[in-house]
């Protein structure tokens, strides 16, 4: 699933306890889009929000888990900072990491078959807090992954970026705004306020009642299932990039190395089927899965296009 389709196309199309899909009318692959309805209104914020439709169906379930997700969002971004050397300000590849590793929460719960004896199987459907959190998160995701893309000087390196240049930046280059013109449901506040709750993580007080521990039964496992699946994206996108982006894809794929617990040949020079194969296996070894002997050609062509 990962080299084929990465992590936020797979998880995308999984329920909620509130019977929403994750990605709503974002979800992919676009064959498992089952487009549940949704109340719509009109958007009100300025800027290129401003008179589009929004989902007031998803932003209700939302705003009532928006705590919660603030919670999860500071167990995981206080998990990775406590595991990097950066002692200042939170840079904005780990931003990205934080993100990328909250979407990776969702991926390990499903993926993960490592299931000790006893052990019950995984509710289906993901809870409507994690879930709020994941359509939070997306949205640092989706800023990072559109600098890294285009080589914006933002992401050249880990440097800290304010909330405000964040927000910025997603209303210039419309990553507010869906594929069919609907926008992101969230008031201004609401986005600006997780926003500066993502870039302050390191000095927000714990919530003693909610741990890790009640997501993943294998924390530091999903750690570095996370890191693996950021190191096998950053693989594929420095092949298929432009010189620019391609070199901010290796330089953030060699930050995330040294934090993996990555085998001596992810050092090597291999060919590009090879460090790919290597690394989805790195992922199944971390998933409790059986390696495979080889990535299909046509998967290969499909991410490499």
């Amino acid at each position: 699933m990962e080299f084929h389709y990465g992590l936020w196309n797979g998880v995308s199309a999984l329920y909620s306890d509130s019977g929403r899909q994750l990605g709503e009318e974002n979800t992919r692959p676009f064959a498992l889009n089952h487009h549940v309805p949704a109340e719509t209104i009109r958007c009100k914020y300025k800027g290129s929000r401003e008179s589009r439709l929004i989902n007031m169906s998803a932003l209700r379930i939302a705003m009532q888990n928006f705590d919660g997700a603030l919670a999860i969002t500071g167990l995981v971004g206080r998990f990775h900072l406590s595991r990097t050397l950066n002692a200042g300000p939170i840079g904005i590849w780990d931003l990205y990491i934080m993100a990328r590793a909250s979407i990776a929460l969702i991926a390990y719960q499903k993926r993960f078959n490592g299931k000790r004896i006893g052990q019950a199987n995984v509710p289906s459907a993901v809870s409507d807090a994690l879930t709020s959190q994941y359509q939070f998160i997306s949205g640092v995701f989706m800023i990072c992954r559109h600098m890294m893309e285009n080589a914006d000087p933002a992401i050249a390196s880990n440097a800290p970026i304010t909330a405000d240049a964040l927000y910025d930046y997603a209303d210039r280059h419309g990553i507010f705004i869906s594929f069919n013109d609907m926008a992101c449901a969230g008031s201004t506040k609401k986005i600006m306020e997780f926003l500066e709750f993502c870039n302050t993580v390191a000095g927000q007080s714990a919530d003693q009642d909610f741990a890790l521990h009640d997501i993943v039964k294998e924390p530091e496992n999903w750690y570095q299932y996370a890191l693996a699946t950021i190191d096998l994206d950053c693989f594929i996108e420095h092949e298929r990039s432009l010189q620019n982006s391609a070199q901010i894809y290796q330089d953030v794929g060699a930050h995330v190395r040294r934090l993996i617990d990555a085998p001596p040949q992810a050092n090597k020079v291999l060919s590009f089927e090879q460090g790919a194969l290597m690394r989805q296996n790195k992922i199944l070894e971390l998933l409790g899965r059986t390696s495979i002997k080889r990535l299909p050609a046509k998967h290969i062509g499909a991410r490499l296009s």
